[in-house]
């Protein structure tokens, strides 16, 4: 399957189930309101944690508040991903959802969830760690994008060949490698999504109050979506079978 087929497969299914997918969407809208309750800042559609802060500004009810607030917002954010490629299977294979599928989605939420925790506690540690030592935050900001590049895929390894989360990780890792060329294509294609949103709502910014803000909802309820439907059909064009 060309990339081109896999563009067309993407931009079908979107269409075709932009209600579900938006349906599922929706909660990226709360994590984002959650979120507001971090040490966090905005930049390129997103939002990131202040991690000095961390170790200057929060009291202990503070941090104990946001570790409940972050881990209802990760339980969210994976319940979404594990709806979005449901669907989109469901689409794509020509086949109903069954029973058992749907009794899984607990599991693969809680799959995924344990990968994101895990990804984010090594991350924040790493950053820690990095920041003690007054070492530049663009080494953190590397490695952080390196675990995160590793388990791209792994939201579809769970889902779709419902793996173990160790063989989803190493199948993430070989989609990478046996489809480069398609990953670095969405790595593009996600760049340029996410610029010109930014640009967008920063022209807007002088005259649309919460401009930077509604850039990350866009951002969380569309192009996101957008992306892992795009994930979705690249991890599928592993399979010959399906055109």
């Amino acid at each position: 399957m060309s990339f081109s087929e896999v563009l067309s497969h993407t931009f079908t299914a979107y269409g075709k189930n932009f209600k579900h997918i938006l349906f599922f969407s929706f909660p990226f809208a709360l994590v984002f309101l959650l979120s507001l309750m971090f040490e966090n800042f905005v930049s390129l559609s997103g939002l990131f944690l202040r991690y000095g802060s961390i170790q200057t500004d929060l009291t202990p009810f503070n941090a104990l508040v946001i570790i409940a607030v972050f881990l209802v917002s990760l339980a969210v954010f994976s319940f979404t991903l594990v709806g979005i490629n449901l669907v989109i299977k469901s689409q794509r294979t020509l086949k109903r959802l069954t029973h058992y599928e749907n009794e899984k989605i607990e599991a693969n939420t809680m799959r995924m969830f344990t990968v994101f925790l895990a990804a984010f506690v090594i991350i924040l540690l790493l950053n820690l760690f990095l920041y003690d030592f007054r070492l530049t935050s663009s080494v953190g900001l590397f490695l952080a994008s390196v675990l995160s590049l590793i388990i791209i895929f792994v939201p579809q390894a769970l889902v779709i060949d419902d793996l173990s989360i160790t063989n989803a990780i190493y199948m993430s890792i070989s989609v990478i490698f046996r489809r480069f060329t398609y990953f670095l294509a969405f790595l593009l294609i996600a760049m340029f999504l996410i610029a010109i949103n930014t640009a967008v709502f920063i022209e807007l910014g002088s005259t649309v109050p919460y401009a930077r803000y509604l850039a990350v909802l866009v951002n969380a309820l569309l192009i996101m979506p957008f992306l892992e439907v795009m994930k979705v059909q690249i991890y599928l064009s592993k399979y010959t079978v399906l055109k």
